[in-house]
C-alpha cells in the first residue's frame, strides 16, 4: 500500500523528515524530565559555555528518530535492497558509548575503539568505501586493504569532528543540516532514494532537537550519544557521494572529494587547525582549551544564536561556491586551493588576532558568589559524570 509513494520521492522525504523531527520534539521533553530526576545534569565549569546544570542527553532523542524513521521509510525507497541497515548495528555502538560517556565519562582510548569498531563493521558489510584517489599524488584505483583503511581513517575523522566542533548552542546542528541538506539534494537528483531519505531523517532530527538546544527554559544539549551519532551519519552521506563519482554517471562530479571537503569544511578544518595548534604548543591534542573558531566568535560579544547562524551561513556560502566552482575543475589545483585557505586561515585564526574583547569570555563562566553559603557535598548520585558539557570547550 506504500507502493506509491516510489512515484513521488519528494513525498517520501517530506514525510521522513516531518517524522523524525517529531519524534525527537516529543521525546526530549521525556528525556529532560528523566535527566532532572536522576540528576543526570551537566555542570558548568571555567571551561563552560553556559551558567546553569543542564541536561546532556539530547543523543537519546536523535537515535531513536533516526534509527526508527530511516528502517521504515527507507524500506519504501528500496523494498529489494536491505544492506542499508546495516547502518544501524554501528549506530547502536556509537550510541552507547556515547550515552556512557555523557553520563560516567570513558577513556578516549575506548572512544576511538568503539568508532574503529562501528566504521570497520559498516564498511566490511556495505562495501561503502573510497575505491579511488581521483589521481591525487597520481594514485587512481586503491588495492582493497588501503581503501578500507583510507575509509576507516574518514569515518574516524568525520565523526570526531563533529564531536569536537559542538561547543556552542546549535552549532553541531545547524552544520549538519547544511551538509545533509547539499547532500540529500543531490542524492536526490541522482535518483539515490535510500540515501536521500538518511539525509532527511538527520535534517528533521536536528531541527526537532535545535527547538530545545536553543530554548531558555527547557534547554538540552546533544552530548556525545548525539554528536557521534550525526558526525557518523554524515561520513556515510561522504564516503558515499565520493564513491558514487568515482565511475560517470548522469550527475557525475569529477572533483567529488574537494566537493567533500568544502561541505564540512569548517569542522574538518578548525578541527585541523586546532590539533595542530595544540601539538605545536607541545600539548595533547585532546586536551581541553577555548581555541575553536566559535569561542572566537562568542568571545568577541556574539550569542550563541548568532554566532551558530554567522559559521552556518558561512558553510552555505562555501558548499555553493565548492559546487559552482570547483565540480569540474583539476583536482590537484583545487586541494592546493584548499591547502592555501587552512594556511591563511590558521594564521588569521589566532586570539589575539579575532579576539578583540576577551574579557567577555569571563561571562560564560560561572563566578563564585563571595557572599555565598558553603556548598554541601553532592548526593552520589549527583557524581556520575565529571563536567563536560556538550557546550564545553573541547
Amino acid at each position: 500500500m506504500f507502493m506509491p509513494l516510489l512515484a513521488h520521492p519528494w513525498m517520501m522525504l517530506f514525510i521522513a523528515l516531518l517524522a523524525s523531527c517529531v519524534i525527537t520534539m516529543i521525546m526530549i521533553p521525556v528525556v529532560i524530565r528523566v535527566a532532572q530526576e536522576k540528576h543526570l545534569m551537566d555542570e558548568p565549569n571555567g571551561r563552560s559555555s553556559h551558567l546553569q546544570k543542564t541536561p546532556s542527553l539530547g543523543g537519546v532523542a536523535i537515535f531513536a528518530a533516526i534509527a526508527t524513521v530511516f528502517t521504515i521509510v527507507s524500506h519504501w525507497a528500496s523494498p529489494q535492497d536491505t544492506s542499508f541497515f546495516l547502518i544501524i548495528p554501528s549506530l547502536i555502538i556509537l550510541f552507547f558509548i556515547g550515552l556512557k560517556d555523557d553520563i560516567l565519562v570513558i577513556d578516549p582510548l575506548k572512544k576511538l575503539i568503539a568508532q574503529l569498531l562501528a566504521g570497520g563493521l559498516f564498511i566490511a558489510f556495505t562495501d561503502i568505501r573510497l575505491g579511488s584517489l581521483y589521481g591525487i599524488f597520481g594514485f587512481y584505483e586503491l588495492p582493497y586493504e588501503i581503501s578500507f583503511g583510507l575509509t576507516l581513517f574518514i569515518f574516524v575523522a568525520i565523526t570526531n569532528a563533529y564531536n569536537l566542533i559542538d561547543g556552542i548552542d546549535g552549532l553541531a546542528g545547524c552544520l549538519g543540516i547544511v551538509a545533509a541538506t547539499a547532500y540529500g539534494i543531490y542524492y536526490l537528483m541522482a535518483d539515490m532514494v535510500w540515501i536521500a531519505v538518511l539525509s532527511a531523517t538527520l535534517i528533521g532530527a536536528l531541527i526537532g532537537f535545535l527547538r530545545f538546544n536553543f530554548s531558555e527554559d527547557r534547554k538540552i544539549f546533544m552530548g556525545d550519544s548525539g554528536s557521534l551519532i550525526v558526525g557518523f551519519v554524515l561520513s556515510v552521506l561522504t564516503i558515499k557521494f565520493i564513491q558514487f563519482n568515482e565511475s560517470p554517471n548522469p550527475l557525475y562530479i569529477s572533483n567529488a572529494p574537494t566537493i567533500a571537503i568544502a561541505i564540512l569544511g569548517i569542522p574538518l578544518l578548525d578541527t585541523l587547525r586546532v590539533f595542530s595548534h595544540r601539538l605545536i604548543q607541545g600539548v595533547s591534542p585532546f586536551s581541553a582549551d577555548r581555541n575553536h573558531i566559535h569561542h572566537f566568535i562568542v568571545d568577541n560579544g556574539f550569542s550563541h544564536a548568532q554566532s551558530s547562524a554567522l559559521l552556518a551561513f558561512s558553510s552555505i556560502v562555501i558548499t555553493g561556491l565548492s559546487f559552482l566552482f570547483f565540480a569540474q575543475s583539476s583536482i590537484s589545483s583545487s586541494l592546493a586551493s584548499i591547502v592555501l585557505i587552512f594556511a591563511a586561515y590558521a594564521l588569521i585564526a589566532q586570539r589575539s588576532y579575532l579576539v578583540r574583547k576577551p574579557k567577555l569570555s569571563r561571562m560564560f563562566v560561572q563566578q563564585p558568589d563571595p557572599v555565598a553559603k558553603p556548598v554541601m557535598k553532592p548526593e552520589p548520585a549527583q557524581s556520575f559524570k565529571q563536567p563536560q558539557s556538550a557546550s564545553a570547550a573541547v
